[in-house]
């Protein structure tokens, strides 16, 4: 068995997320404890009896990354060798720490003033138009590309966003755009456009008004080399630490490539890989991959006897 760890991103939160592991796990517990510190947001209380608080944005990234990694550490010792991490979009912040190339204070710091920038932005932008995400599904990425070509102006910005599976593929741009990408995706018979629920158009040049920002706060954020290799969604590549910086900028501007992400690990030799964090999106998707590697998911605590019944019986 060759191990890769994989995170969830942004939307996949629901109220009561991680509370299990809380309750069975002194170290989750513990990193809920140390998250609620750090950054000084009511984490729990927003997952237990206020979960609508993150549907903003700068509410959504601690809450989500913290369940991720106090599920991770509750049964990191469970596991074998790992050969890599990624993580979908927010999920790669949850591999970065989870590795140790940022310590768990520098990271959750990092994501809270990411998220704060990246609301503020949004607000922002929205004062002077509407911007959708939408995920198109089972249209080809030649004929997916070809139509965003056609539609995008400088008045009427479209792009691909995120590379999700073969068989998804997210657009992000102005309402009008996004609109008009539904109707003539229709008029060609893909009738799966489906509206996301985010605030703004995220991994796309309309964000770049946001990376100075960032870019001050990365440039005073400590990263090491870290134990695990992480792979970039910009790049397709191992992070390293002179490249790090840059790289997370350009990822609020440019678009997630996940498949390409899993592919890798598939050539990688990666025989088995387990998501963890709140939902089961990655592992969909992978579902539709046929040249996905074989995914367990560890989402609920009763998850993680089924995770060490999977792990001795080599992942069958």
């Amino acid at each position: 068995m060759k191990l890769a760890i994989i995170f969830n991103g942004q939307g996949a939160h629901y109220e009561g997320m991680g509370m299990d592991f809380v309750e069975a796990f002194q170290e989750a517990k513990e990193i809920f404890t140390q998250a609620e510190d750090i950054t000084q947001l009511p984490i729990q209380t927003w997952i237990n009896s206020d979960i609508n608080q993150l549907a903003l944005t700068k509410n959504a990234q601690p809450a989500i990354v913290t369940t991720s990694l106090a599920i991770y550490e509750s049964i990191k010792t469970k596991l074998p060798a790992i050969q890599y991490m990624a993580g979908l979009s927010l999920g790669e912040y949850s591999s970065l720490i989870a590795s140790n190339i940022l310590e768990l204070d520098e990271g959750l710091n990092l994501i809270k003033k990411r998220g704060d920038i990246m609301s503020a932005y949004c607000e922002h932008i929205e004062k002077d138009a509407s911007y959708l995400m939408a995920a198109v599904i089972n249209m080809p990425i030649d004929e997916i590309k070809t139509l965003v070509e056609s539609i995008h102006t400088e008045e009427t910005p479209l792009y691909i966003a995120n590379y999700n599976s073969p068989t998804q593929i997210v657009v992000a741009g102005i309402k009008e755009a996004v609109t008009a990408f539904r109707k003539e995706a229709k008029s060609l018979g893909y009738r799966k456009v489906i509206p996301l629920k985010v605030e703004g158009p995220f991994h796309t040049p309309i964000m770049k008004g946001m990376q100075a920002d960032f870019e001050e706060v990365l440039a005073e954020t400590n990263f090491q080399a870290g134990t695990v290799p992480v792979i970039s969604n910009v790049t397709v590549e191992n992070h390293s630490t002179d490249q790090i910086r840059t790289l997370l900028s350009d990822h609020l501007v440019k678009p997630v490539k996940w498949f390409p992400t899993v592919h890798r690990l598939k050539e990688e030799g990666i025989t088995h890989v387990i998501q963890i964090g709140p939902g089961n999106t990655l592992a969909k998707l992978m579902a539709k991959d046929e040249l996905a590697p074989e995914v367990f998911v560890v989402d609920k605590v009763e998850d993680v006897e089924e995770l060490t019944q999977w792990l001795s019986s080599g992942g069958k």
